[in-house]
């Protein structure tokens, strides 16, 4: 039994859908690319990216499909002001401020990726509703998803020299 509405909201998002989705196992493999982690983190550190919705914008297009708003389920941003940000600020916090609790920091780490994961499956979820499109979308859904995030397209350069 949920013990509070987001507990059943989350229910409701995952009780058909694996954590493990085609999104999840991209954003693994693209991230894992070289450089792509460095270029993915000074969009988020420097222009206030969304790594989850870039890299959704990138596996959409890769599968010929056009990213739009529609395609962030309207709970997402509170799943990510409230799990995911607090526990991404506790790591980088402790990191300077608590050294000597690296081991604690590495347990942060690891709820952080998961509580990614979530929010790459609610991700993954909304995106079942897009059409596929034809030919390649990467500069398409990543210039929507500038605008919609306040990033100018030549921010994304360098992420997509790596991608393609």
């Amino acid at each position: 039994m949920a013990d509070s509405k987001s507990d059943s909201i989350m229910g409701g998002h995952f009780a058909t859908k694996p954590l493990d989705n085609p999104l999840w196992q991209y954003a693994c493999q693209v991230y894992a690319q070289a450089g792509v982690e460095t270029a993915l983190l000074k969009l988020q550190d420097e222009q206030g990216a969304d790594i989850n919705l870039i890299l959704q914008a990138l596996w959409l297009a890769s599968e010929g499909r056009a990213w739009t708003r529609a395609c962030i389920p309207n709970d997402y941003g509170k799943w990510m002001t409230e799990q995911v940000l607090p526990l991404r600020q506790m790591r980088r916090s402790m990191k300077t401020d608590w050294p000597q609790q690296e081991d604690f920091r590495q347990q942060v780490k690891k709820l952080e990726l998961k509580a990614e994961q979530y929010a790459l499956a609610m991700l993954f979820i909304r995106s079942d509703y897009e059409q596929k499109e034809s030919g390649c979308m990467t500069l398409e859904n990543l210039g929507i998803l500038g605008q919609e995030m306040n990033i100018l397209p030549e921010h994304f350069d360098r992420l997509i020299e790596l991608v393609q």
